[in-house]
């Protein structure tokens, strides 16, 4: 995924409060505002309420924008102008195909399937989390003059020397790849923090165990992980979850990807052979607002002996989504 910030070159302008009851901001979206082209998904619009806006406000524009799309340009899966300043909400399902629910005055462009509505997250397999930008746009003028069937970057090209405010919530999906789709897990968080604050986290063996939610690791050995191929050492408790009678025993962590403030991963290596061969990692990527983290647990590759002996995932999806809150908690202290 791609850490392109589409504000980067545009003017600059004041913030204000937009706010939703479908999706919380850097969470996933959920079911229904992902394409109809993905099992369960609804192309609904979410619901949004925006609050704030810079004195002068005259209207609104209302955009959802994929920048991690594979295109080189993005893709925009909504596009609304025209919307009175004395509107400050929209339903969900606003934008469907007929624009029922949108205010008087206010129409949709066609997005990048050309259709003029709200079109769901469709990333495709494998390519990682994508971000979604639903943006509210506070304008200088009562009405942008943009034809009907104009493009969103048309849209967002006439508007930007009018942008008084603007709004942001970022919402997530990802698809994943077939052949993984039962052997892999991941969860994504926005952590308000810089990558590197996060990254200094993860590369510290006690780090690890500040992070655990599964309460089965004790302590950790080792120097600050600098390069694929490092190793740390790592005292488990494996009678922390009551599952397997394991006992106490130690593991080597063995770092397999490393791409400072951007990506590590590691397996696990101890005295019993075949070593298990799963993986845990860690993708960074900058954004409005902080850091997108996405924890990844892999279980593809996992020896067939393994297979026979434990049922995986022996780390829920749950678990990593904790253990995220807690890094998030974890950076916070750090930098107090």
């Amino acid at each position: 995924m791609s850490a392109n910030n589409p504000f980067a070159r545009l003017p600059e302008a004041a913030s204000f409060t937009v706010t939703s009851a479908t999706v919380t901001d850097g969470a996933a979206w959920s079911p229904e505002q992902f394409s109809s082209e993905i099992p369960g998904g609804k192309d609904i619009s979410p619901q949004l309420s925006w609050s704030g806006a810079p004195e002068g406000t005259k209207s609104y524009a209302v955009t959802v924008y994929d920048p991690d799309a594979p295109t080189g340009s993005g893709f925009w899966h909504w596009a609304v102008a025209d919307i009175p300043a004395t509107v400050t909400e929209l339903a969900e399902g606003a934008g469907d195909d007929t624009g029922s629910g949108l205010p008087e005055g206010a129409f949709q462009l066609p997005n990048d399937a050309r259709v003029a509505r709200f079109l769901g997250a469709a990333p495709p397999a494998g390519h990682g989390p994508h971000r979604y930008f639903v943006v509210v746009h506070a304008l200088d003028v009562t009405s942008l003059g943009v034809p009907a069937d104009a493009t969103p970057a048309v849209l967002g090209f006439t508007m930007a020397s009018h942008i008084l405010g603007r709004a942001v919530l970022t919402a997530t999906a990802a698809t994943p790849p077939v052949r993984e789709a039962t052997e892999r897990i991941e969860v994504s968080r926005l952590i308000p923090a810089p990558a590197e604050a996060i990254f200094a986290v993860l590369t510290d063996p006690k780090g690890h165990v500040d992070i655990d939610a599964s309460g089965m690791l004790i302590d950790a050995e080792g120097e600050r992980v600098r390069q694929r191929g490092d190793r740390f050492l790592v005292h488990m408790d494996r009678e922390a979850l009551g599952d397997v009678p394991l006992g106490k025993y130690d593991v080597e962590v063995v770092i397999t990807e490393f791409t400072p403030d951007e990506e590590i991963a590691w397996t696990i290596e101890a005295r019993i052979r075949p070593h298990v061969r799963h993986v845990y990692g860690y993708r960074l990527a900058r954004t409005e607002g902080g850091t997108l983290v996405t924890s990844y647990y892999d279980w593809s590759e996992v020896d067939e002996e393994w297979k026979g002996r434990f049922t995986f995932p022996v780390v829920p999806e749950s678990a990593l989504k904790a253990t995220l809150g807690i890094l998030e908690r974890t950076v916070r202290r750090r930098a107090a």
